[in-house]
Parts: structure tokens; sequence; C-alpha cells
């Protein structure tokens, strides 16, 4: 729904990144757009309990491994299921082999 409001009006950024919800305690992936003024405007923030009203954040390209903590960038993850890994050694002590 973002991407359609960006090509009703082309004025509006695409953003990608996470939605806290203060109401559920837990940053979400998110996509948005936002204004020329710097404002937000979150076509589906109604999915949300608080109506938009929690903390956006934008993707800043990296992610922290699921078993080191390590920051990697988002080209060099090793996705796993739903976790993000920095190496093959990260993802089998994560599992335990």
């Amino acid at each position: 729904m973002s991407e359609a409001a960006v090509a009703a009006d082309p004025t509006l950024k695409l953003v990608r990144g996470y939605y806290t919800c203060p109401m559920w305690g837990r940053k979400e992936p998110h996509w948005w757009t936002v204004r020329p003024d710097g404002t937000i405007h979150d076509p589906t923030c109604l999915q949300f309990p608080s109506g938009g009203l929690g903390t956006y954040e934008e993707f800043d390209g990296t992610f922290e491994c699921s078993n080191c903590n390590k920051t990697i960038a988002e080209a060099d993850a090793i996705p796993y299921s739903n976790y993000v890994f920095c190496s093959d050694n990260c993802i089998c002590d994560f599992v335990g082999v």
C-alpha cells in the first residue's frame, strides 16, 4: 500500500524500517512513506493497535547476528528461517551442531 501511495503521489518517499507499537511492545518490520516536510504518512497504520502513534525507525542496512550480535551489512547476512547470521559457524552454534 505504501508503494501505491508513492505511485499516486511522487512527492512521497518510500521508507523501509521498523515500527514499534507501544501496545505490543515489540519492533515490527514495516514500510511507510514520508512527505516532503518530513511527516510520516503510513497507509497501513491501522494494522497496529496504536494506529501509528508508535515509533518509526528507518532501516540502516544492517542486522545483528542472531547468535553473536555482531553488526553485519544486509548483503553479507545469511538468512536462516526467521533469523539472520554472520557466518555458517554462528548458524551451527545457534542450532547446536
